[in-house]
């Protein structure tokens, strides 16, 4: 949920650099963004561990692999826009890294778990099998969703990899709404 806070925050900076240099917003750029549906794909991907989590936990590894294949392809595709793909990239990377590390699952930090009342650890393997808390311990723990966003109706754990790919997210959709048409960066080979 916290990551749709960095697409408004894209669209509201990519409305705000249009209005000062007086043009709308280049909706029409949308068609330059290949394979928009495997961002959609992927989080599709992640929904048996939320929606099925005892059928997920058979084979995480699985679900894991296709959803980030998907964001993988999604910012192959669109290099061209290297400041967004570099960025959500590295926030690919490090959130991808840390679950392979921890038998494909997220941890969460407990002092990030404290913040949140009513919320235990079985609390969160229910709302997603990919995740634990991590109060024994966790490989490359810092990069784990330590960081608690306690915000009505938004409010979760993030991590690194989380703010590092919202900003490419946010990035993106910039490049693409104030993009001016008939100025196009010329494709990278």
């Amino acid at each position: 949920m916290v990551l749709f806070v960095f697409v408004l925050a894209g669209f509201l900076i990519a409305t705000a650099v249009n209005h000062i240099r007086g043009v709308k917003n280049q909706y029409g750029n949308l068609s330059s963004v290949r394979g928009l549906w495997l961002p959609v794909a992927g989080l599709l991907a992640e929904l048996p561990f939320s929606r099925f989590p005892d059928f997920a936990a058979k084979a995480p590894w699985l679900f894991t692999g296709i959803s980030y294949l998907c964001i993988i392809a999604f910012l192959i595709l669109n290099r061209r826009r290297l400041t967004a793909v570099i960025l959500a990239g590295a926030g690919t990377l490090c959130n991808l890294l840390v679950i392979v590390c921890n038998n494909f699952r997220m941890p969460v930090s407990p002092a990030a778990l404290a913040m949140f009342p009513g919320m235990t650890p079985e609390a969160v393997y229910a709302k997603k099998a990919n995740y634990f808390v991590a109060t024994g311990g966790a490989r490359l723990y810092f990069l784990g969703d330590v960081i608690p966003v306690p915000a009505p109706y938004i409010g979760s754990f993030i991590s690194a990899g989380d703010i590092l790919l919202g900003l490419g997210i946010a990035c993106l959709i910039v490049s693409v709404l104030t993009e001016r048409t008939g100025q196009r960066r010329p494709v990278r080979k």
